[in-house]
């Protein structure tokens, strides 16, 4: 009996753990969407123009580079739980800050600081989630909780669209962005468990994880698949944030008010979440096969999003689509890429290609600056530059299937 009700209360801490986790995410979701939601916003606000507009979109994303990579490995050392907890918190703060900046440049700063605290929530979030579940579901739950983010970046759609057409401007979004992770941060202070493997205390875990390092993931039994992984990580992410970075400017350049368009983009966010949930429960069977599906019909998406300009009905279709397959991968791949590597190296593998796949998360939005500087056409035909690397990344998760089903 007794064992019995610790089992019960294990799996009851083991379920609230991974709700509360992906709770986190879809705050971080939240506030990595927000400065894209409230860009048309900024740019008639500040006076400035569109290209203008990539590096404050990058400022992010290239904080969570950092982050990712630098701060992220501290929750091995000192608990994941205190490490998200903290980052939710200092994020949530500047973000408040942020919304009463004055100018482009101290937004900028702002939002690469902002990245920092988004970039150690992501690995720690995924690898906590993985321990929360059982090892035959470790990639769907890895790929599950990353759902979050996805289901953030709707929530953030949504609010803007409200916060714009009652007058709050661009500093409303940013200031919801700060309010929501420090509600979480107090939540998850209450209520979320650490992690078992770091309860355990268990010396082996431990002495893998001091001598962990990079020159683990590229040892010659490693090394092909490491940099196939990190090389899709860094052109998915590229796609993902090419593409919610400037779709709600597109959407616009195509004739449609800035609130019809912060719906249609949304919208997109929302098929997103739904691609996320059936592409991680495909997990469960198969891996890369899946990733590779979910990017080459994106791929087919983005084609058909190129061919012409539509009308709201069936552009709104177009987007849902592409979101559900576009998230599809994205969330695959942090599955796959997490069950590909053995338990000790685990953590160490997800981190460094979360954070080397944020180069692509950096770039997208600056190869959109840099499309419109160059003149790219009629504005529907920014969606032919995520083609070829969904492409590509098809073919590369092609290649890890065979790879790892040849590995012992």
């Amino acid at each position: 009996m007794a064992t019995e009700a610790a089992s019960a209360g294990g799996v009851t801490r083991s379920w609230l753990g991974f709700l509360l986790v992906t709770l986190s995410l879809v705050v971080e979701g939240f506030d990595l969407q927000a400065a894209n939601f409230a860009g048309p916003a900024i740019i008639e606000d500040f006076g400035i123009s569109k290209a203008e507009l990539g590096p404050l979109l990058s400022a992010s994303l290239f904080g969570v580079l950092f982050g990712a990579i630098f701060l992220a490995p501290l929750g091995d050392r000192y608990g994941r739980r205190p490490l998200i907890i903290w980052c939710c918190a200092i994020y949530g703060l500047i973000s408040l800050i942020a919304s009463a900046a004055t100018g482009l440049t101290e937004l900028i700063v702002l939002r690469f600081l902002i990245g920092i605290g988004l970039g150690a929530v992501l690995p720690n979030a995924l690898a906590l989630a993985g321990e929360f579940a059982p090892e035959k579901l470790l990639a769907a739950a890895a790929g599950l909780v990353g759902i979050g983010i996805t289901f953030g970046g709707t929530l953030a759609g949504a609010t803007a669209a409200v916060l714009l057409r009652l007058g709050y401007g661009w500093q409303g979004i940013f200031f919801a962005a700060g309010v929501l992770p420090l509600a979480i941060a107090v939540l998850l202070w209450f209520s979320l468990p650490e992690s078992p493997a770091f309860l355990r205390g268990d010396v082996q875990e431990k002495a893998a994880l001091k001598q962990a390092s990079v020159k683990m993931l590229l040892t010659p039994a490693e090394r092909s698949k490491t940099i196939a992984i990190w090389l899709c990580f860094t052109l998915v992410l590229m796609v993902a944030y090419l593409m919610t970075g400037w779709i709600p400017l597109v959407i616009k350049e195509q004739g449609f008010s800035t609130e019809t368009a912060t719906w249609i983009a949304t919208a997109g966010h929302g098929g997103g979440v739904l691609g996320g949930v059936v592409a991680s429960f495909a997990l469960a069977r198969r891996q890369w096969p899946v990733v590779a599906f979910f990017a080459g019909m994106s791929a087919v998406l983005m084609l058909l999003l190129a061919m012409r300009s539509w009308d709201a009905g069936m552009l709104t279709a177009l987007l849902v689509l592409q979101g559900f397959f576009t998230v599809g991968t994205q969330n695959g791949l942090n599955g796959s890429a997490g069950a590909a590597y053995p338990p000790a190296m685990r953590t160490l593998g997800l981190g460094w290609a979360l954070g080397l796949g944020r180069v692509g998360s950096i770039v997208g939005p600056l190869a959109g600056s840099g499309a419109i500087l160059l003149g790219v056409g009629a504005p529907h035909h920014f969606f032919y530059l995520p083609v070829l690397p969904l492409l590509i990344a098809a073919l590369l998760a092609v290649y890890l299937s065979r790879r790892i089903r040849r590995q012992p």
